[in-house]
């Protein structure tokens, strides 16, 4: 009897985990906020980066650098972001700036600001940023 009460304790706790496993994993990210707007986010190597958003544009500024881009935007899924490089904008120095596709996905919501794990599809290197809204 007790083999067998010990048997079902273990299945119990393995449901339990299993269960609360599933749920975390399957929470809905609250993304909608964060489509449009400007942000700002903190790069260690660029410093900060000034972001403002739109249905179909993005475009990015990163004082540091004196670099000014737009880039494409397009929502693949509700958290799921295609940027690819529209033009030049600003570029002073001349620093290298080629073609590119990056995927950005939101991996993290928390109150003004969203976690952001972008790969670019020609590279192996993957970027994970904090950005805030700014206000």
């Amino acid at each position: 009897m007790n083999k067998i009460h010990s048997n079902n304790m273990k299945t119990a706790i393995c449901i339990l985990l299993l269960i609360c496993t599933t749920t975390l994993a399957a929470q809905d990210l609250d993304c909608s906020k964060f489509k449009t707007g400007s942000f700002i986010m903190e790069d260690p190597n660029t410093g900060v980066n000034y972001i403002s958003r739109n249905d179909s544009t993005q475009i990015e500024y990163l004082p540091k650098l004196g670099i000014k881009v737009e880039l494409n935007a397009k929502w693949i899924d509700e958290c799921t972001l295609e940027l690819s490089l529209k033009d030049v904008i600003e570029n002073p120095n001349n620093h290298p700036i080629r073609e590119f596709i990056l995927i950005s996905k939101i991996i993290k919501t928390e109150g003004d600001s969203y976690v952001m794990e972008s790969k670019a599809t020609d590279s192996e290197l993957t970027m994970v940023r904090k950005f805030t809204i700014q206000n």
